[in-house]
């Protein structure tokens, strides 16, 4: 069966979809083991938290005890096997940073993966269907492929992924490979890890076979399960739509809209879906993170023996923070800078001068204040001055207190000789 989605309008859904959507019963079986997996990782991420290496993945030493304890173990003849080695636990790792429900303590002199306490609380207060439809939002919605340290080209890449691969089926609905290297076809485009999502989620139906590789994870066949065929089917139609707005105009079709606002996307969906989901109410409750006015102390490193010790209060903008580091280290500041930080989810972000936002599509350091960053005690910002020349300021958060204010931002310590702006060191 082939997916015929740009030729289908997205709410046309025929009397056998709506079948398998209001019969699928979540809590006896749930599609694929996504539900089953999920839980597994939670429970041996524990109270302890587990291991991650600097780039945030996980460490070594935890991959094949998690692999173990998976539905889709994988047998690899490899002595030092890394995360992406294992596609489901890539997948895995995904979801769980893009749900919030994991953070990063970086307050250890080795980081740790902890659950996020209060997030916890409203992911147990969910039923086995909100939790599935939780999971598949973080991947559609939110989740982006340098959470796990794959290139990507924005919010939107999991889907042009997912869907340029789907949109591609053949007719049978299955894929079958001859060789080893019809796989490697896939490496980037889903993605090892999106391929693996998709089996979790139930919505293919991967078979490894003779072509199995003992050092790496080769699937022989794949076939669109019905689940498969109604949710991406649908979605990819709902995505082929122009949007029509309360005016009458018409806005560019949704496939576009998806690249830069997925979330979105996802939420509009959902509501044609929703209706036929028993039991689907209640969503993740993902609180908004409160503005901090107190005052951050950071510490402000160029090069390894030069920094300097920065007091600014949170009410200050991130312009004003770039004045003042530069002011620290007696540099011009005629140059264009970026500051860059990961959020709660793990994606990369990035604030800009005000000279040129614009041109990055991102947010006006001039517009942002320090306290509208989620920053906590050990959290890492990265300044790029001068794009040229390009120094790199390692900006370590030391303490954020909520409880006072300050008035102008102060340099506290200077520790070493600062470089010459103009001819090197």
């Amino acid at each position: 069966m082939a997916l015929r989605s740009a030729n289908n309008m997205f709410d046309e859904w025929t009397t056998s979809q709506i079948r398998l959507l209001e019969t699928q019963d979540f809590e006896q079986r749930a599609p694929g083991t996504i539900l089953r997996d999920f839980e597994t990782l939670l429970s041996l991420i524990g109270d302890q938290g587990l291991p991650v290496t600097p780039s945030h993945l996980l460490a070594i030493k935890s991959l094949e005890t998690i692999n173990r304890s998976l539905t889709h173990p994988l047998e690899l003849g490899l002595k030092r096997a890394m995360q992406k080695s294992y596609p489901h636990i890539s997948g895995l790792y995904l979801l769980l940073r893009a749900t919030g429900l994991t953070l990063i303590d970086p307050n250890l002199k080795k980081p740790r993966l902890k659950l996020d306490s209060q997030l916890m609380e409203s992911w147990r207060s969910l039923n086995a269907a909100e939790r599935y439809f939780a999971l598949l939002k973080a991947w559609w919605g939110r989740a982006t492929p340098e959470i796990i340290c794959e290139r990507g080209q924005g919010s939107g890449e999991i889907h042009a992924r997912t869907l340029a691969f789907i949109e591609r089926f053949p007719k049978t609905g299955v894929l079958t490979m001859k060789a080893p290297q019809d796989v490697e076809m896939f490496r980037y485009r889903p993605g090892f890890y999106n391929l693996a999502l998709m089996e979790l989620f139930g919505l293919l139906d991967i078979r490894l076979g003779s072509l199995a590789d003992a050092r790496a994870w080769q699937p022989e066949r794949i076939r669109l399960t019905d689940w498969g065929k109604v949710l991406l089917g649908n979605y990819a139609s709902f995505l082929r739509q122009p949007v029509d707005e309360e005016d009458g105009s018409t806005q560019p079709m949704r496939d576009f809209m998806v690249l830069f606002q997925p979330l979105e996307c996802f939420e509009s969906w959902s509501r044609t879906v929703r209706p036929h989901i028993e039991g689907w109410r209640k969503d993740l409750d993902i609180p908004e993170l409160p503005f901090n006015p107190g005052p951050h102390l950071f510490k402000v490193s160029l090069g390894t023996d030069c920094w300097r010790r920065i007091a600014i209060g949170g009410d200050s903008s991130l312009e004003e923070l770039a004045a003042t580091i530069l002011e620290a280290f007696s540099f011009d500041s005629d140059h264009l800078y970026r500051f860059s930080y990961k959020d709660r989810f793990g994606r990369d972000l990035e604030i800009h001068h005000p000279y040129s936002a614009g041109d990055f599509d991102s947010e006006s350091a001039d517009e942002v204040n320090v306290g509208d960053l989620p920053l906590r005690e050990g959290m890492r910002i990265g300044f790029l001055f001068d794009f040229g020349d390009r120094w790199e300021f390692d900006i370590q958060t030391e303490s954020v207190d909520a409880d006072s204010l300050i008035g102008e931002p102060q340099v506290l310590e200077r520790h070493g000789e600062a470089p010459q702006q103009y001819g090197g060191w």
